[in-house]
């Protein structure tokens, strides 16, 4: 426990400390919330280009259904994430409580994980290089080197 003289001796040794400018920060707490909303956007801009090239190559192959699925799916997660900002709920005519608005956050996060496991799952799928490993394994199930007959002497007993 301190007593005054404590207190007084902590202020004295704290004002003659020097305090180098390049060592403090003058960003505000709203700058630094609008920088992670600006990366938040961004990243969601990003998946959702990634999610209309899916659609893209799935329609091109025929494969309408997919495409259909994940078109849903943006269209869902847009729709939760207009109601996180505005803070309204599905109608629009009230409020979100607390208990509701962590609903939709869950949501919202579980739509974007389903989103980016189609769009993972899908341009794995098309990309050249899953199709150069195939190629480049060994029929023979892998073994690199001969297996003894029985009878040989370096087939162990």
């Amino acid at each position: 426990m301190k007593d005054a003289i404590d207190k007084r001796n902590e202020r004295e040794r704290i004002a003659r400390s020097i305090v180098k400018r390049s060592n403090v920060i003058y960003t505000s707490r709203e700058e630094l919330e609008r920088r992670a909303n600006e990366e938040k956007h961004q990243q969601l801009q990003e998946d959702r280009e990634a999610a209309e090239e899916v659609v893209r190559k799935l329609k091109e192959e025929q494969n309408n259904k997919m495409a259909m699925e994940i078109q849903r799916l943006i269209a869902d997660r847009e729709m939760l994430e207009r109601q996180l900002e505005t803070g309204m709920d599905a109608t629009g005519k009230r409020r979100m409580s607390g208990i509701t608005q962590e609903r939709v956050e869950a949501i919202l996060s579980e739509k974007s994980k389903q989103l980016q496991d189609l769009i993972a799952a899908h341009s794995v799928e098309d990309s050249p290089k899953s199709q150069d490993m195939e190629e480049t394994l060994p029929a023979d199930g892998g073994a690199d080197f001969p297996v003894p007959e029985e009878g040989h002497e370096d087939y162990g007993s």
